[in-house]
């Protein structure tokens, strides 16, 4: 089988480490470089962030806030943002850091010949072959999720040896054991504010109240033969062997967002040696065994076929290089789709922190924007393939996170707007921050930082959760609860406009400025249309909810009488969907943010069938901001074309976000891409890209519109035969589809015996769901 859909395959080792190849469990991250002199595997551990428990808020910003609301109804909209961003921000994130690496020094003999390395989809296993002196060679890696370890088999035709360290830019230390390489460290405390962005960003504490996360990494080795030298200079010296397993395990003091992880840890280092100890006394097959049964049932819950050209042997850099040049390759766009699939399962397991900006895999002590949860669309495109590729396990973390920000929401709701309910920002992290980031009087800032939309956003995954599981007790005792505080404290915050509408006044939309007519540039209008869509889906969304559970009438009803009265979307002097109150002049008329087509994607409140008029306008929106953008910016085109109907447009940027990207640094507007290793290039690397493709595919498959199916609602004219099995519709419904010149062939709907209304191809009819 060529398996072009499923492995990564290349023919030399990673220089850089967006070639290198990710392996996780959820908790514990690994990128594998596959070099044969001296092999360096970069971990990450999701816990390990700067700072504790905060929970930062601005007192007397509710004040501000309020003057800031009548300047902008007045239409001093450069005087509302000054006052909001000299008086209405708060501190930044925490960041996501680097756990370190673990190094193979090896005893290379001979010329290299025949090397390869692959990460195969289907099982999870990272493969490194090659021949020292005419010897094969070969490794094996894997991070188990029953068991908490990395384990990497090395074997080779004859004997050899190499030495196991470890090295970490954290402050720790190394202690050797008989049986142990122990890493001892702790994360930075706090932000020196005074030298942000700087090599010296971060400090560390003495102050009990004031340290960090602490941690425990350690390593041990199973050798079939051979000697493992005293330890000595904290490294293991491994000699004349012909197989050694090495075990890796790692686990910190985090013990909830809201306990101190010095003061209130729980423990962790008996914890990180006992994981070690019990996977070392099993043999290697069974631990590999006990990961695959793990895995693999997750990743075959959904299979992808879009054809052939048979170039699995050909490497997955050269692939994606052809395929800008035209050679057809119809299974790359399904391996960055199972790609997509793989991430999600890798990253994001029951009991793990969500996926950040790159998900689990950061190398940098100083990332790109803390490597956080950017929760102004990075965030929830993490999340956008979950349920429709049927991994609604890996939902959880999500889910959970957004609960936990509640506490602080309340807080920043109350002390920022002087509102009910909870609310956040465009920026979270491992402690649940939800005031507006940004230090005080810094001009400019509220572009991204005044934005207290993401709480309603997020709370669009738990009532897609309970729409696609049919889980009635997760909606009545977790998710409508948060959409009840979310709703709270927007509608506290709507006003009248000068037309008699109810808008959320100021706000802003995403990263994205206009240009006031005295030149100056300005990112504050009287509200934004993202803002607006959030809030009206929010609204429906919990109506329904009420009616559902059947409980909470009177808010129900406080809901009804707001919706409708909310400012109705509007079009602009060229068809396009306005982003602002009023049309103005754009600053970056392609910019990346295409925020105010939220409406259409992710939610369902514009659509070609329900509102063609207000579809149309978001189609001259995106011929208006262009095809080009970073890489999450390209996902989420792919996902509003889809919506559109137009698969050949959603194509055509699937192929642009397959352009190969070289590392470069923090470049994006030099536009997106993908990397060797197919990780997102933004660039600089950011997770949420993979995730928007896999996404995007997916819808132009299968849309779920007001109880009905929509199959292949977007098919390209490339794809003209296939199938897909497996896919998950709302309703708890498993949809299988297979089509042919273009026409569909089969269909299978399985789930609890139903009827539903599907739409194909101009067609509507009556399907029944199968048990």
């Amino acid at each position: 089988m060529d398996k072009d859909s499923s492995i990564l395959r290349y023919y030399k080792p990673a220089k850089e480490w967006t070639e290198a190849l990710p392996l996780g469990n959820g908790s514990l991250g690994a990128m594998v470089f596959g070099r044969t002199e001296y092999e360096r595997i970069a971990l990450n551990q999701d816990t390990l962030w700067s700072g504790y428990p905060r929970m930062e808020t601005t007192p007397g910003s509710d004040v501000y806030f309020r003057k800031a609301r009548q300047l902008a109804l007045d239409g001093k909209l450069a005087e509302a943002q000054e006052l909001i961003e000299k008086n209405c921000l708060n501190n930044w994130s925490e960041a996501y850091l680097p756990l370190g690496d673990l190094w193979l020094d090896m005893d290379v003999e001979g010329e290299i010949t025949e090397y390869t390395r692959t990460l195969d989809l289907e099982t999870a296993l990272a493969t490194v072959e090659y021949k020292a002196g005419g010897a094969r060679m070969s490794r094996e890696v894997f991070v188990s999720h029953p068991h908490r370890v990395l384990a990497l088999r090395l074997s080779g035709e004859k004997e050899f040896s190499f030495t196991l360290r470890m090295t970490s830019p954290l402050r720790s230390m190394l202690i050797t054991e008989p049986e142990m390489l122990l890493l001892e460290g702790e994360c930075p405390s706090l932000e020196d504010l005074e030298r942000q962005f700087s090599d010296q960003t971060y400090i560390y504490s003495e102050k009990p109240e004031e340290r960090g996360v602490q941690f425990r990494a350690a390593a041990c080795i199973n050798l079939s033969s051979g000697t493992v030298d005293k330890p000595d200079s904290g490294a293991f010296r491994v000699r004349r062997t012909k197989e050694a397993v090495i075990f890796f395990a790692c686990e910190t003091s985090f013990n909830g967002y809201n306990r101190h992880p010095y003061l209130d840890g729980k423990e962790y280092r008996q914890a990180c040696a006992d994981n070690l100890r019990k996977a070392k006394a099993l043999p290697y097959e069974e631990l590999k065994e006990a990961h695959l049964k793990d895995y693999m049932p997750y990743y075959a819950r959904v299979e992808l076929d879009l054809g052939s050209a048979n170039r699995g042997g050909i490497s997955t850099d050269q692939r994606l290089l052809d395929y800008q040049q035209g050679i057809s390759d119809p299974a790359l766009p399904t391996l960055i789709f199972n790609y997509g699939r793989y991430l999600t399962i890798a990253g994001s397991r029951e009991g793990s922190q969500p996926t950040n900006l790159q998900g689990i895999w950061n190398e940098q002590f100083n990332a790109p924007w803390h490597s956080n949860y950017t929760i102004n669309i990075n965030t929830e495109m993490n999340y956008w393939p979950t349920l429709p590729c049927n991994l609604r396990e890996m939902m959880e973390p999500l889910l959970t996170m957004v609960e936990e920000m509640v506490e602080s929401g309340r807080k920043t709701a109350r002390d920022h707007y002087g509102a009910r309910g909870f609310t956040s920002h465009h920026n979270t992290d491992l402690w649940r921050k939800t005031s507006p980031v940004g230090t005080l009087h810094n001009p400019g800032c509220a572009v991204f930082a005044f934005w207290p939309m993401s709480s309603g956003w997020l709370c669009r995954h738990l009532y897609d959760y309970y729409e696609y599981t049919g889980d009635i007790a997760y909606l009545r005792e977790h998710g409508y609860p948060v959409m009840k505080e979310a709703a709270q404290f927007y509608l506290d915050l709507l006003v009248e406009d000068q037309d008699g509408y109810l808008i959320c006044a100021p706000s802003t939309s995403p990263e994205n400025s206009f240009t006031l007519p005295d030149g100056r540039r300005c990112s504050v209008s009287q509200t934004s249309t993202m803002t607006m869509g959030i809030i009206k889906e929010l609204f429906g969304n919990c109506i329904q909810a009420s009616e559902i559970l059947g409980e909470d009438e009177a808010f129900r009803t406080e809901l009804e009488e707001a919706l409708p009265r909310l400012l109705p979307f509007k079009t602009g002097s060229q068809g396009q969907l306005l982003e602002w109150y009023e049309e103005m002049k754009e600053t970056e008329v392609h910019h990346r943010h295409v925020s105010h087509l939220y409406a259409l994607h992710p939610s369902h409140l514009i659509s070609p069938r329900k509102t063609p008029e207000l579809a149309e306008a978001c189609r001259k929106t995106l011929e208006i901001r262009g095809d080009d953008g970073t890489g999450w910016s390209l996902g989420w085109k792919i996902n509003f074309w889809a919506r559109l109907g137009d698969g050949n447009h959603a194509l055509r940027l699937i192929r642009r976000q397959l352009r190969l990207v070289g590392e470069g640094g923090v470049n994006y507007g030099a536009g997106g891409g993908t990397y060797s290793n197919l990780f997102d290039a933004h660039p600089p690397f950011q997770i949420d890209g993979n995730y928007g493709a896999a996404s995007g595919i997916a819808e132009m498959l299968l849309q779920c519109e007001d109880g009905k199916l929509l199959l292949l609602p977007a098919l390209p004219d490339e794809w003209r035969d296939g199938s897909v099995k497996g896919l998950l519709a709302k309703g708890n419904i498993t949809v299988d589809l297979a089509w042919s010149e273009g026409k569909l062939t089969e269909c299978h709907l399985h789930g609890a015996p139903a009827t539903v209304s599907v739409l194909c191809q101009g067609r509507e009819w009556e399907a029944t769901v199968q048990p």
